[in-house]
Parts: C-alpha cells; structure tokens; sequence
C-alpha cells in the first residue's frame, strides 16, 4: 500500500504576514509523523494559522496522511526546503509495519 499526502508546511502568501514561515513549527509537524502525531491533533484552526500561517493549514493533509498508517510507523528518508516561493515545502519516506494481530 502507498499513501501519498501532499500540501505545503507553514507559509502566507499574502497580508500582514506575507513571507511567514515557522521553520520550528515545521519540524515539529514532521518529527510527529513518527511520533506523538497527538500533538498535532490538538490544535485548533485558529492556533493553526497563527503557528502555521494562513496557507499553513495544509499541515492537515500531512496528518490525514499519518493516520492512514495503522502500524509501526518509521522514518526513511526526510527533506526540508524553503524554496524561492516562500512556501515551506517537505517531502518525507516513511515504512509502515503493520502490527500483528494478537491471539484471543
């Protein structure tokens, strides 16, 4: 099985805030999908925007990808770019081993 989730990390591309990237907030989403992904869960929209900016909430693609992996969930590869676009932008390989059913 392959699941793909695609969307930008933190970025605004427009307002006030126009250029905000959170390169803290980004690898925090990233180290969750192999780990306390409940982190991520509890953050309301508004926080989101605030951490992430308004483009930001794409972040949730990425969760929606993660929990759609139900095993043992495992870092492959990582990458984390800030291309010229001022869009925060990661690209991540992860191994899912499902975990075995346990005898009743």
């Amino acid at each position: 099985m392959v699941v793909i989730g695609t969307g930008g990390l933190s970025h605004q591309l427009e307002g006030e805030r126009a250029g905000f990237i959170n390169t803290a907030f980004d690898r925090r989403c990233m180290d969750a999908m192999t780990g306390d992904i409940d982190s991520l869960l509890g953050i309301d929209p508004h926080q989101l925007v605030e951490l992430a900016g308004s483009q930001g909430v794409e972040v949730m693609n990425w969760v929606a990808m993660r929990g759609a992996l139900l095993g043992d969930v495992t870092e492959l590869h990582r990458n984390y770019h800030l291309p010229i676009s001022n869009t925060a932008s990661g690209i991540m390989l992860l191994e899912n081993r499902p975990k075995l059913a346990r005898a009743a």
